[in-house]
């Protein structure tokens, strides 16, 4: 009896059990994967890899390869322009006529001066050997005997100069027009000058220029031109000498 009990009762037992439990509440298990299909996902995903890197790898090499052409071609650029012959640039000049410049003349017009020049003085009407010195500023006359005084109220002063081949010394009279101090190289003191206005011609150029007056019969050249009177009128050539030549002596009418 118990027997017959129990084989009725577990049947009973199992089908409440599984009437009690809602289908929403069971989680599918997971199936797990097998070896042969692990193998096949990491096969599909290394070609995806690989094929995306090919491709990525082309266009790199594909702009590597237009950069390099270009780059090549700039280089054989450059090597044709520098075995190109380059023609001298000609000299820019100003005027059509620049062939027809004077030697002895810039294009612009400046003179041309050597290290030594004949300079022409109105004064005593003869020419002198002058030397042309850009270290000093004013210019200088060689003057013995000089004497200042006073005429019409206006301070004068009166010197000799000595000329080369001619024994009697030339004596001058002209305008005092102030005094300058000059300190010598050699010296510790200070020299005190008187300077004169002289017109002077030096090549085709005529002009009143001012002298300092000092003794230079111990200097070889009696007249020394200095930069006041070189600036903005001559560029100096010490490889050369007297580039504007002798002065002519005047004639009655240029007088």
């Amino acid at each position: 009896m118990n027997n017959v009990a129990a084989s009725l009762f577990f049947p009973l037992l199992l089908t409440a059990c599984v009437s009690q439990t809602s289908p929403m509440d069971a989680t599918p298990e997971p199936q797990p994967i097998t070896e042969p299909e692990l193998s096949a996902n990491l096969s599909s995903l290394e070609a995806r890899l690989v094929d995306t890197m090919f491709k990525q790898n082309k266009q790199l090499s594909s702009r590597h390869h237009t950069q390099m052409t270009a780059l090549q071609q700039d280089i054989r650029n450059l090597k044709q322009q520098i075995h190109r012959p380059v023609a001298a640039p000609e000299p820019v000049t100003n005027n059509e006529n620049a062939k027809d410049y004077p030697k002895n003349e810039t294009q612009d017009g400046k003179l041309v001066v050597g290290e030594t020049e004949n300079v022409w003085l109105d004064i005593v009407n003869d020419s002198f050997p002058a030397r042309i010195d850009t270290g000093a500023t004013t210019s200088s006359l060689s003057a013995q005997d000089i004497t200042i005084f006073e005429r019409d109220g206006k301070p004068w002063v009166s010197f000799n100069m000595a000329h080369e081949g001619v024994d009697e010394k030339l004596q001058v009279e002209t305008r005092l027009v102030r005094y300058v101090r000059i300190r010598q190289a050699s010296a510790d003191s200070v020299e005190r000058r008187p300077v004169v206005e002289l017109n002077m011609r030096l090549g085709r150029l005529s002009e009143k220029t001012e002298f300092t007056l000092t003794d230079r019969s111990q200097m070889t050249y009696s007249v020394l031109l200095g930069r006041e009177f070189l600036k903005d009128i001559a560029v100096v050539d010490i490889a050369r000498q007297n580039v504007q030549g002798k002065p002519k002596r005047p004639t009655p009418a240029s007088e």
